[in-house]
């Protein structure tokens, strides 16, 4: 059995997946690492990226069609043998302990099933890829600016504004550029959910887990680095010229659809402090 599986998942971007790469071969990996390298977009793409002989983990590529981001992930993980799987953007960067930490966290708090660390953004701050559960209008304000202006502290709670990033604890989800899962965790709540296109599906599996069990935390203690800044963000006036931007609007009704009727995992931060 392999020891880590980590997947990355590309839309025919091979620069990102080298970088993303080279970090990899220079950071602490478990001694049994496999990672897939799955591109659906465009065609080609991955015999751009230079292949190595002797890397110290099992490389394999794959171009797919583009069925959505978690398609894309789940059909990584359906080859993946590791006692822990990642989804890996290729747009971060792992630092050299990166992966140590969040293993050995995994490995101490039992009832942990998720965890992501710091995503640092080249500027040096940080990305709040830790959050509350989102109401539908906070994903309206968060892309509106005079809106995030009127209701800042309903952006405050829903974004984590107060939250030390230096600090590991449980958050209802964490964002999908960078999330690990043990084994027993993935089995019980995986896979992605499909029914998305692009967006929501690190919202879905996290409330999944909560709701079976386990738990999701952000892993203060490290910290990789993370090129993007979110598809999801920009102007209300975007949701109208955006691609992206509709097909977010989209996923979160669908998102909103599917959980109506259902309360908030009673384990999860958000039931405890909000109710």
């Amino acid at each position: 059995m392999m020891d880590l599986s980590i997947v990355i998942l590309h839309h025919g971007s091979p620069h990102e997946v080298t970088r993303n790469l080279t970090a990899l071969k220079a950071a602490w990996l478990p001694e049994k690492t496999e990672v897939f390298v799955v591109n659906n977009g465009r065609e080609g793409a991955n015999a751009e990226i230079p292949f190595e002989k002797n890397l110290k983990f099992d490389l394999r590529f794959y171009e797919i069609p583009n069925k959505g981001y978690p398609n894309g992930n789940n059909f990584g993980f359906k080859m993946a043998k590791g006692k822990f799987l990642c989804i890996l953007n290729p747009d971060v960067r792992v630092e050299k302990n990166t992966f140590k930490v969040l293993l050995d966290y995994l490995k101490e708090h039992k009832k942990v099933g998720i965890v992501a660390p710091r995503l640092q953004y080249p500027s040096g701050t940080y990305q709040d890829n830790y959050r509350n559960y989102p109401r539908l209008f906070d994903l309206i304000v968060k892309r509106t600016g005079w809106l995030r202006n009127l209701f800042g502290k309903r952006m405050r709670r829903y974004l984590m504004w107060d939250k030390d990033v230096q600090e590991s604890e449980a958050v209802d989800w964490l964002t999908g550029a960078f999330q690990i899962f043990t084994r027993k965790c993935w089995d019980l709540v995986g896979p992605n959910e499909e029914l998305y296109f692009l967006f929501m599906s690190d919202v879905d599996i996290c409330r999944t887990a909560w709701e079976r069990g386990f738990e999701v935390h952000f892993v203060g203690d490290t910290q990789a680095g993370h090129n993007e800044g979110r598809l999801s963000a920009g102007g209300f006036s975007k949701i109208f010229k955006s691609k992206v931007m509709r097909i977010h609007i989209v996923d979160a009704f669908k998102y909103y659809w599917k959980w109506k009727l259902k309360r908030l995992p009673k384990r999860s931060p958000s039931a405890s402090r909000y109710g």
